[in-house]
């Protein structure tokens, strides 16, 4: 199974929001995976982003100053 935060950074991870695997397969799409099929690494969430992550994820606004970036991850639930 796959699962997936988006996490706020500066020096360290501040903040996380965990999407539900329904959530996080609506918003995949928005980000360039190459052949990353698991989505394993780091992807930086955008300003194009933010819209569509703030209506499915139900997640708040961005802090300005800060970095997001969203990250997938095998889990065995």
């Amino acid at each position: 199974m796959m699962a997936a935060h988006l996490v706020q950074r500066q020096q360290r991870v501040a903040q996380q929001h965990l999407p539900s695997r329904e959530q996080f397969i609506r918003v995949r799409d928005l980000f360039d995976y190459g052949d990353d099929e698991w989505s394993a690494n780091s992807y930086p969430v955008t300003t194009d982003h933010w819209p569509q992550l703030i209506e499915v994820l139900a997640c708040p606004a961005p802090e300005p100053g800060k970095s997001y970036f969203i990250e997938g991850y095998a889990t065995d639930l």
